[in-house]
């Protein structure tokens, strides 16, 4: 099989997305297939290197979803976008053989438009079947009675239509509408009536097989990674983290928070507390890998109304290493880790709730510990990239 990804979002380290494409590169280059990558035509030299990857691609709208651009100018970036797109793999299927398989991780509705004006138009005879991967979109759960419902926009208009647009290519297995969470595939089809299939997000296994959180002579290390931003629940997670420093003084819980991009300033209190350590950078190559496995535990007390229907690569990360995490109930996070690892959870928004899960995940360490190490095996499973492409494959074959 030969694999066509498509991610502008692939630029730098800043997120996920480098580790993510690097996973899929690896793992379906292990399993003999051939992987082509295109990214975002201002992507850093090392990660071209790295990945092979061709820089062709229009700018990644990601790194402008919170420019604080007017309404007007981000719905007008939708059509822009899409057909730069468009262009961009026009130019590219020119010069090039069809793939088998063209991959688009991270779709939103900007890529969306794009992609169903090519599947309407230049790739209508291509035998290369598409997956659409869905990681966020416009949907949310009411809180009022838990059924999904589509966020207020012209964009979710937008996305709906072009969903349905694509029902006949669904159907004959052409294209493949991925959702990385089964509450995300459940919504996704109700609403659209078109069929979404779940692929489990795949993370790279780790480096041994042994359980994460090895005991640190100094304590245990509880850990929080990634940009801090509010959905995140970085202020909590503050709020929580003074407050069991000041009453715990005694305490050999040490806590290593990376403090990079968004809200920075809701750090500013642990400045300065001997139990914290800041990282105020991105991570280089290797170093979050290595960082991970000197983590004992993953705080996520990430938003319920952020995370309801999302997930957390970190939490997968976490599961599939054997290290138990605290998370906010009723989120996806706190439903994988629950059937593969071990949480702790706590209430949404709470910083009393999150400082009381703390300190529980502390007191019952060993036992969270043993229990996420004897579900790793069967989370490395479930999220690997064997997983995902035998899934993939599967949903390409129309019904008979």
């Amino acid at each position: 099989m030969r694999w066509l990804i498509v991610e502008d979002a692939l630029r730098d380290r800043k997120g996920h997305w480098f580790e993510y494409v690097s996973t899929f590169h690896d793992g379906l280059r292990a399993a003999g297939d051939g992987v082509e990558i295109l990214a975002d035509r201002r992507a850093d030299a090392e990660i071209v290197r790295r990945l092979n990857a061709r820089p062709v691609l229009p700018e990644s709208i990601w790194r402008r979803m919170s420019d604080g651009a007017g309404p007007l100018r981000r719905f007008a970036r939708v059509p822009l976008h899409a057909l730069a797109t468009r262009q961009a793999i026009v130019r590219w299927f020119r010069q090039h053989q069809p793939p088998d398989l063209i991959f688009v991780p991270t779709v939103l509705v900007h890529h969306l438009l794009g992609w169903t004006w090519l599947l309407k138009g230049p790739l209508r005879r291509s035998p290369a079947r598409v997956l659409l991967f869905f990681p966020n979109t416009p949907v949310r759960l009411n809180p009022a009675d838990g059924k999904p419902e589509w966020i207020p926009s012209p964009t979710a208009r937008l996305f709906c239509r072009l969903v349905r647009s694509l029902r006949s290519d669904v159907a004959q297995g052409r294209v493949v509408l991925g959702a990385e969470t089964l509450p995300m595939r459940d919504a996704l089809s109700r609403l659209t009536e078109v069929p979404f299939t779940y692929l489990p997000h795949p993370v790279a296994a780790p480096g041994n097989t042994a359980p994460a959180g090895t005991p640190d002579p100094r304590g245990l290390v509880m850990g929080s990674y990634g940009s801090a931003r509010h959905e995140k629940g970085s202020d909590v997670l503050a709020s929580a983290v003074l407050e069991f420093c000041r009453c715990h003084p005694d305490s050999s819980v040490r806590f290593e928070l990376q403090c990079v991009e968004g809200r920075e300033q809701d750090w500013d209190p642990l400045r300065g507390q001997s139990q914290v350590r800041l990282i105020p950078d991105y991570f280089a190559a290797g170093e979050y890998a290595r960082q991970l496995r000197a983590t004992q535990i993953l705080l996520l007390p990430y938003r319920r109304a952020s995370y309801d229907l999302r997930v957390s690569r970190m939490v997968i990360e976490a599961m599939t290493a054997g290290a138990p995490v605290v998370a906010t109930r009723g989120t996806t996070l706190a439903a994988q880790a629950e059937e593969f690892g071990a949480a702790v959870l706590c209430q949404d928004g709470d910083a009393r709730s999150l400082g009381d899960a703390i300190c529980q995940m502390e007191s019952a360490y060993p036992e969270l510990r043993g229990r996420a190490a004897d579900r790793a095996a069967a989370a490395r499973q479930h999220f690997s990239i064997c997983t995902f492409r035998e899934q993939f494959l599967r949903a390409t074959q129309p019904p008979s």
